[in-house]
C-alpha cells in the first residue's frame, strides 16, 4: 500500500501537498483488471462495487452505461444517450422510464453499487469520531465554484461550535490537479482528498475517511451527501452556496449554471426540499432525511442480484468482438508504460 493511503488514518491532521497530489493522479494499475467499456459504469469505483453485487469476474468489461454519480435531477445526458451500449442502470427511477421512453435504451432501475459494497465490507462506523469533514465544493474540466467570499465562509467554519471541531477540508481530485490546495493551505485547516475517482480504491478511502468524523457538511448537496448519509453520518449544509459557471461543456450552456438545465420543476422542488431538511445540524441523520437519500440511491429497486448478473454476462456476449479488441488495446498500453519505465530506468 502507498505511503499516502496510510496517511487516512491521521486524517484530523490532514495530508501534505505531496501526498494530496499523490492521491490525485490516475495510474493503469489502479484502474482494475478489466479495460474500461464506458467510463461511466467504472468511474468512481462502480466497476469494482458493480461487479461485487453482481459476481461478475473482475477480469470481464461491463458492456452497459450508467449513472456517473448520485443526481436529484432526471435530466438524460449527451453522454448517456449516444453510448454504444444499449444497456443502462441507473438508481434514479425518473430517469430510468426516460432513458427506455424517450431514448430507446434498454434501461433498468437498480440499487447504487456502493450501498451494497458498503453494508458488506465497511458496515459499522466507528464510535470515536470526531470533528467535521467538509467537502469543498469542487470544479471539473467544464464547471467552476465561485464563492462571494471564501474568507468568510472559511472563519465560519472555523467559529462552528466545539461539537463540530476539527473541522478538515476533503478537496476534489480535480481541485487538487489544478492547485487549490496551495492556495487554501494559508487558512490553516487541514487537507484531505479521496483521490482520484479512476482508482478502483475511490470507494475504499472515500469511507475512510468519512469515518473519522462524527459530522459532514458542504455548501452545496453532491454525491457525497447521499453516501454519507446513507452510512448513518449526519450531514448538513452550511455557508452560502458558491455561484456556479460553465464553459465549454457539451451538454449545458456556458455562463451561469441554470437548474432548469439540469432537471424539471418537479425535481427542481425535490431538491429544494431535500436541502431544507439538511439546512441544520443533527445529531444523527434522521428518518426523513434517510428516506430520501434511500430513494435517490435506488433501494427501492427490485432488481436482484442474479437478475443484474445475467444481465451483465448477456451484454458481454453480445459485444465480444469489442472486448477482444478492448483487451488488445489495454495490452498495448501496458506494455508502452512498462517500456517507458525500462527505458527510463536505463539511462
Amino acid at each position: 500500500m502507498r505511503r499516502a493511503d496510510h496517511e487516512l488514518d491521521a486524517a484530523s491532521s490532514g495530508f501534505s501537498d505531496e501526498e494530496l497530489e499523490q492521491l490525485s493522479v490516475s495510474s493503469l494499475y489502479e484502474h482494475g483488471l478489466s479495460p474500461w467499456a464506458a467510463w461511466e459504469s467504472e468511474n468512481s469505483s462502480f466497476g469494482k462495487t458493480f461487479r461485487k453485487w453482481a459476481c461478475y469476474p473482475s477480469v470481464l468489461p461491463l458492456c452497459i452505461s450508467s449513472d456517473h454519480g448520485v443526481h436529484w435531477e432526471s435530466r438524460c445526458w449527451p453522454n448517456e444517450v449516444k453510448n454504444k451500449y444499449r444497456t443502462f442502470f441507473t438508481w434514479h427511477k425518473k430517469k430510468s422510464g426516460l432513458m427506455g421512453k424517450e431514448h430507446g435504451k434498454k434501461s433498468y432501475h437498480v440499487p447504487h453499487p456502493w450501498v451494497f459494497y458498503r453494508r458488506k465490507y465497511l458496515p459499522n462506523t466507528p464510535a470515536n469520531r470526531r470533528g467535521t469533514l467538509v467537502f469543498y465544493a469542487h470544479s471539473n474540466s467544464t464547471t467552476t465554484p465561485l464563492y462571494e467570499n471564501l474568507d468568510n465562509y472559511i472563519n465560519d467554519l472555523k467559529s462552528l461550535p466545539e461539537k463540530f471541531q476539527p473541522v478538515v477540508i476533503c478537496l476534489s481530485f480535480h481541485d487538487i490537479q489544478k492547485g487549490l490546495h496551495k492556495e487554501l493551505r494559508k487558512y490553516g485547516i487541514p487537507l484531505v482528498t479521496a483521490g482520484t475517482t479512476a482508482s478502483q480504491k475511490f470507494v475504499d478511502r472515500f469511507y475512510s475517511l468519512v469515518y473519522k468524523f462524527r459530522f459532514a457538511s458542504s455548501s452545496n448537496v453532491g454525491s457525497h451527501t447521499f453516501y454519507i448519509m446513507e452510512a448513518g453520518v449526519p450531514f448538513f449544509l452550511f455557508g452560502p452556496c458558491p455561484e456556479y459557471h460553465i464553459k465549454g461543456s457539451a451538454a449545458v450552456k456556458d455562463g451561469k449554471q441554470d437548474l432548469r438545465d439540469y432537471g424539471d420543476e418537479d425535481d427542481i422542488l425535490n431538491l429544494a426540499r431535500f436541502k431544507e431538511l439538511l439546512s441544520s445540524p443533527q445529531d444523527e441523520v434522521t428518518p426523513e432525511q434517510y428516506a430520501l437519500v434511500t430513494e435517490y440511491l435506488g433501494m427501492d429497486s427490485k432488481m436482484t442480484r442474479l437478475k443484474a448478473s445475467l444481465i451483465l454476462w448477456r451484454e458481454l456476449f453480445l459485444h465480444l468482438d469489442e472486448v477482444a479488441w478492448a483487451y488488445a488495446k489495454l495490452f498495448l498500453r501496458a506494455a508502452s508504460k512498462v517500456k517507458s519505465f525500462i527505458f527510463f530506468r536505463a539511462r
